[in-house]
């Protein structure tokens, strides 16, 4: 048996075994989820209120050398509510649950420390009470940027500035923090 038909195929295996085997030595890549929490602020007819956003991602993050890439979406919640009066009616609107899906893109620092942006759709549903119970979804833009923190291979922490602009003058800016694992 030629030399050549054992180097060629044992090449080849080697050439598409590496980016696998650099993606699973984590670094910041592979499947992640987390659990976030923090500071709600809602703008909307010249009006603010702020409350607590808590809620969990999930992702995936695709090694390119010193670079990470990959889709992410979450599912979150608020307790910011507000009261206002306009003339003689008094009306309550308060932020319900938020929807998004979007992309990171993200630069490897250190092996413990990775910078990142995102950007996406996202979806949040507003409830104003007056003399009834009415729900508004608002679609609209998120970005932001933050910093994830490797405590251990698998387990991480994120700090991150978001700000989203909905539909019909509806916007928040968000500060969290959060805790999650990689797979």
């Amino acid at each position: 048996m030629s030399k050549r038909f054992v180097i060629a195929p044992a090449l080849a295996l080697a050439a598409v075994a590496s980016p696998a085997f650099a993606q699973d030595s984590g670094d910041f890549a592979g499947p992640r989820i987390a659990v976030t929490g923090g500071w709600d602020n809602v703008q909307h007819g010249g009006e603010n209120a702020s409350g607590f956003t808590y809620g969990a991602t999930a992702g995936y993050d695709a090694a390119l050398g010193s670079v990470r890439i990959g889709p992410e979406v979450e599912f979150s919640d608020s307790t910011q509510k507000k009261t206002f009066a306009a003339g003689a009616t008094r009306y309550t609107e308060r932020a319900d649950r938020d929807l998004y899906a979007g992309a990171r893109l993200g630069y490897v620092v250190s092996p413990s420390f990775l910078l990142y942006g995102k950007v996406g759709y996202t979806n949040a549903q507003f409830t104003i009470r007056e003399d009834g119970k009415h729900r508004n979804d608002r679609s609209g833009l998120r970005a932001g940027v933050g910093a994830e923190y490797a405590v251990t291979p698998t387990v991480f922490l994120t700090g991150e500035y978001r700000y989203s602009n909905y539909s019909d003058s509806y916007s928040r800016n968000q500060i969290l923090g959060g805790v999650g694992v990689r797979f």
